[in-house]
Parts: C-alpha cells; structure tokens; sequence
C-alpha cells in the first residue's frame, strides 16, 4: 500500500503503531501544531516516511484528491458537527486512491447524542453514525464492535467505508 492520512493523529501513535507498518508513506493531520511537533521526534527515525504533517481543523481540512488507500479516523468525529463531518467524508471520498477506504473508529453511545462538557464533543449512537454516513453518500463495507470493555463506558466501533 502507498499512502494513508492519520486524522487527528495527536503525537502519531496510530501513524507509528498501526500505518507506518502497513504504508509507504503517511500524512498527519491534527489541529495542535505542539502534537504534530512532538509527533517528529516520537516517530524517531520512520518520521522520515512522513509526507506531510498538516495543522488544520478536519472541518476544514481537505485532503489532495486521489492520494490516499486508508484514511484513518479514530476518536476525533465527536469534535465536529453533524455538517462538518458529512462534508469532511465527502471530501475524504474524493481523496480516496481506487478501492482506498475510510475508517472511523471511535466511541459510540448507547442512545442519542451524549455531549461531554470537558473536551466539548459528542458521542453519538451507532445509527446516528451510520446515517451521517450515509448522508455523505459513503456505505460501510464492514463494521466491527471491540468486545471486552466494562458496560460503563462507550461502545467502540470501528466502520470501514468507501
């Protein structure tokens, strides 16, 4: 595989565990210029199989055309508006190399929408997902449920879309 894009990648522990291994090349994209900083010497010596690291907000961020085979998008969707992500996805579709897929991971409530106050973001239920999903004229060709976590805190799921 040539190119993935890891959005909100914080510090890049995703890009380093999970892209760099699989990818040619990877982009970062985090809103925090300090993340995207610490993520050059965290990565250490694969930093240089990075193509860009890109300071942007995913509401309005948008991703070279045709670039990427995955774009990773873990525990970050809570932070944009219903709009915001259904416009981030279709720019994302539009970014896809051919078969290039999407992937959200993150938490999902068991009913509505679940604002947190301390990191001001939502969580929204699975159905909701699907139908911003949807919305951006995406279909999920496969989605998982991560097993073993304590009733008490969210559902993760992970949904693979193109």
């Amino acid at each position: 595989m040539t190119c993935a894009l890891d959005c909100g990648a914080g510090i890049g522990r995703i890009t380093k565990r999970l892209l760099l291994p699989l990818f040619r090349t990877v982009d970062l994209v985090d809103v925090t210029q300090e993340f995207l900083d610490k993520a050059k010497n965290y990565l250490g010596e694969e930093s240089k199989r990075v193509g860009h690291y890109f300071c942007s907000g995913l509401q309005d961020f948008v991703p070279e055309s045709g670039r990427y085979d995955v774009i990773w998008i873990q525990w970050v969707i809570g932070h944009l508006t219903d709009d915001h992500l259904v416009d981030f996805l279709q720019r994302c579709q539009k970014a896809l190399r051919p078969n290039g897929l999407v992937i959200i991971k993150d938490n999902v409530s068991y009913e509505g929408v679940v604002p947190d106050e301390v990191d001001s973001s939502v969580c929204r239920d699975l159905e909701i997902v699907r139908s911003l999903v949807r919305r951006a004229g995406l279909s999920i060709v496969h989605e998982e449920q991560q097993m073993d976590f304590p009733k008490e805190i969210y559902q993760v799921h992970t949904l693979a879309l193109r």
